[in-house]
């Protein structure tokens, strides 16, 4: 029941979110953020992307955070050369391990990737890189063979490893279950962590169970940003930590909503506002039965104080207001109304409401679509005019 260790992904796993990218001084200022609120490990890229990305990584390496500085590899020595040249402090080495990944991204086997990842391993680890073995798609994988290549890394350098629900497909039984044999199996000096994605909505309740299972090492993303589905949000497995599970994770809470907002604006996905701790109605109340209740004991319907995470709370008038919201709201600017009058103005506002129709939520809904299109994706019509300038050049 020791201390629980966030690697945040999310300039990592989170810009490779379909259209998303962020400028040098965005990935900055979100690292910078993160080290803010706590987060001891982050994974900020991938060197191999580009010269501008090892320079963009290098920039984050040079505001020396107290947060330990990773990147994320490839089964490459050159890659590990590329890490070593940005200055970071660890590295995150991508290790297929199910035959699926073996055979049709590698084209090799299980003795052919055990041999690969000895000698990146080791290779990294005598060059003083702190080193996580990435195994992934383990939830695909045959689990001897993953106990089987974790045993040998830790041996060959490895000092944590993590175990991938590449593609979403486990469930937090199953979840919870290889990692208890995972763990059983390798040595307990070696951290172990999971990396879990979102694609049937399990992510946060998979990394939970692993939590439970004996990893100690849980991969998130601000706002559950990342790949497909994206990935578990750090607010929702730090809460849960706290509240849930009674675990240490040392992150500074009242810094999560700013937080999240930052990521938001800086990568143009928005949060829903039923998120979870982060979204607009987290916290915000229109029903009659539970504004009743919150104003005779704000428990009632609330499991987390706001000002925890760095909110308020508030109640919304609409269909569904009740007279005690109306009474509330009015001894706040001190009027008195008996009850007829309390229900005449419930009446009038609920019919306000109704009145104001649907016309500007559809039409945001079109201008949300139309955004979405422009800004998280790439024109055709300008790919096809990059291909044909470029070949012109070369006919």
């Amino acid at each position: 029941m020791g201390k629980i260790y966030i690697v945040d992904g999310t300039l990592r796993e989170g810009e490779q979110s379909p259209g998303v990218y962020f400028t040098r001084d965005e990935k900055v200022e979100i690292a910078r953020e993160l080290d803010r609120i706590g987060v001891p490990i982050l994974d900020v890229g991938m060197p191999s992307i580009s010269a501008e990305e090892r320079e963009t990584i290098s920039a984050i390496v040079h505001q020396r955070l107290r947060a330990s500085v990773g990147v994320s590899i490839r089964l490459k020595k050159e890659e590990v050369n590329q890490a070593i040249e940005c200055g970071v402090d660890e590295v995150f080495v991508i290790c297929p391990v199910s035959s699926l990944h073996l055979k049709l991204k590698l084209s090799t086997d299980e003795e052919g990737v055990k041999s690969l990842a000895k000698e990146v391993v080791g290779y990294a680890s005598r060059n003083g890189l702190l080193v996580n073995l990435v195994a992934e798609d383990a939830s695909r994988a045959d689990i001897p063979f993953i106990k089987e290549i974790l045993y040998h890394a830790y041996g060959w350098g490895a000092q944590r490893a993590f175990l991938c629900d590449t593609v979403g497909v486990m469930e937090p039984f199953r979840m919870k279950e290889m990692v208890k044999r995972v763990r059983d199996e390798i040595p307990s000096e070696m951290g172990l962590g999971v990396h879990c994605h979102n694609d049937l909505g399990l992510a946060t309740a998979n990394t939970l169970a692993s939590i439970e299972a004996g990893a100690d090492y849980p991969s998130v993303t601000v706002n559950g940003i990342g790949e497909r589905a994206g990935n578990p949000p750090l607010h929702e497995i730090v809460l849960t930590l706290e509240k849930i599970f009674h675990r240490e994770h040392g992150i500074d809470k009242t810094r999560l909503y700013r937080l999240s907002q930052l990521v938001e604006k800086c990568s143009g996905i928005f949060i829903s506002p039923h998120a979870p701790i982060v979204g607009l109605n987290a916290f915000r109340h229109e029903s009659g039965i539970h504004v009743d209740g919150i104003l005779k004991n704000s428990q009632t319907y609330k499991a987390i104080d706001p000002a925890e995470v760095g909110r308020e709370a508030s109640f919304v008038l609409g269909k569904h207001t009740g007279t005690q919201a109306i009474l509330y709201l009015l001894k706040q600017r001190g009027y008195e109304a008996k009850e007829e009058g309390l229900r005449e103005i419930l009446q009038k506002v609920k019919e306000k409401k109704v009145a104001k129709g649907k016309g500007e939520i559809r039409k945001m809904a079109e201008e949300i679509e139309e955004y979405y299109k422009e800004n998280l994706n790439f024109s055709m019509q300008d790919f096809w005019e990059i291909v044909k300038e470029v070949l012109k050049k070369d006919a």
